[in-house]
């Protein structure tokens, strides 16, 4: 197999799955914002951020760099926009996790929380429509073989 075909099959696979995760995840935080609100109440309690928050960070981080490899073969400035955009929200992520002692602070006084999470949960089905329109994108400029 060459890396052209191996590339197409990643990406489409990537940006397949990380759209449904979106759709999952942001239809959930939409409809269940109270228990999305009492989560991180509860995690604001802990000097340590959450775990799920890290490993969340951390498995995007180790597909991301694959995709940006692959976005090299062949050279596409989609995928390799995409693979720098996608660095930049787990290094944006990985900051709010340092500053964890900050943030749990305001997660704590924060009054608007439940607006916020739902405003979160919205943009992540909107990330997941792109996603799914970057993968009709790769399957239709170079057909799966």
């Amino acid at each position: 197999m060459d890396f052209s075909n191996f590339s197409v099959k990643w990406f489409t696979v990537f940006y397949s799955v990380s759209a449904v995760l979106l759709f999952g995840s942001g239809g959930y935080l939409i409809l269940k914002k109270e228990q999305a609100e009492q989560y991180l109440k509860e995690a604001a309690q802990n000097k340590k951020p959450p775990i799920l928050f890290i490993r969340i960070l951390k498995y995007l981080f180790l597909f991301i760099l694959p995709g940006l490899v692959l976005s090299f073969f062949p050279f596409s400035w989609i995928e390799l926009l995409f693979s720098i955009w996608s660095l930049l929200v787990v290094y944006i992520g990985g900051l709010q996790l340092i500053r964890w002692e900050q943030n749990r602070k305001l997660i704590k006084s924060s009054t608007q929380l439940t607006e916020i999470i739902k405003r979160s949960g919205a943009i992540m089905v909107a990330v997941g429509f792109a996603l799914l329109l970057l993968a009709y994108f790769v399957i239709t400029r170079q057909p799966l073989s």
